[in-house]
């Protein structure tokens, strides 16, 4: 693991960071026919390619160099000691950071944002102890709908396998709440519903296995039909 602290700030986006994958002849034909389907069987069932999981823990502000990013989904899980500000960017060659984590206090979170391939910084702001796991999942199955799930803050769960039209339902005791579902193998993403429109959400159609991301500052439950 590359560590190395950099002593330059850098202002982003409204905080301060340090920056630095019959007859015997029909018999014959027929056995290899189910060969053929067998092997197709075969090739269809193998998984993609998932890139490991990378985690990371310290103290206080840090920057960590050269953390690879193969492109697509990327689920960021991450916790916070604190007291004060806490904020996770990856943060590209160019410079444009993605932000995953923005919050005051202790945090416990998970975040998921579509990014390209790359070699990033991750960048984090804190004023205590820390840890950072960044997720690659590239499911190519999970659990269909009707789904039922509960549960509180920033969270991501999934697979999910939607194949059609759903009606999505859900209450939330906070001020702000926002459901999307991610793609888990390109980069699609699709809007649910939102604290303005939790109350009469509209039906959605997607057709891709995902991930459900829940952004809110309090407990939620949701329902997709």
């Amino acid at each position: 693991m590359n560590r190395r602290r950099v002593v330059q700030l850098v202002a982003l986006g409204g905080f301060t960071i340090p920056l630095a994958g019959c007859s015997n002849e029909a018999a014959d034909d027929e056995d290899a026919s189910n060969g053929d389907e067998d092997e197709t069987a075969e090739e269809e069932d193998e998984p993609v390619d998932e890139p490991a999981d990378q985690e990371f823990s310290g103290s206080g502000d840090d920057v960590i160099e050269d953390v690879p990013i193969e492109g697509g989904l990327t689920i960021v899980d991450a916790t916070h000691e604190g007291e004060d500000e806490f904020g996770v960017r990856l943060v590209p060659e160019d410079g444009s950071g993605t932000l995953f984590a923005d919050s005051s206090g202790a945090y416990t979170g998970q975040t998921a944002r579509n990014i390209d391939d790359g070699s990033y910084v991750l960048s984090v702001v804190a004023d205590g102890d820390w840890d950072v796991t960044i997720q690659q999942p590239r499911d190519t199955g999970g659990e269909r709908p009707p789904l039922s799930i509960s549960g509180s803050g920033n969270e991501v769960r999934g697979p999910f396998e939607f194949d059609g039209t759903y009606q999505p339902s859900g209450d939330f005791d906070g001020e702000s709440i926002s459901v999307n579902i991610l793609s888990s193998t390109g980069d699609s993403r699709q809007f649910v519903f939102n604290e303005g429109s939790i109350t009469n959400p509209s039906q959605f159609e997607y057709e891709e296995i995902g991930y459900v991301e829940i952004k809110s500052d309090g407990e939620w439950s949701i329902e997709i039909e």
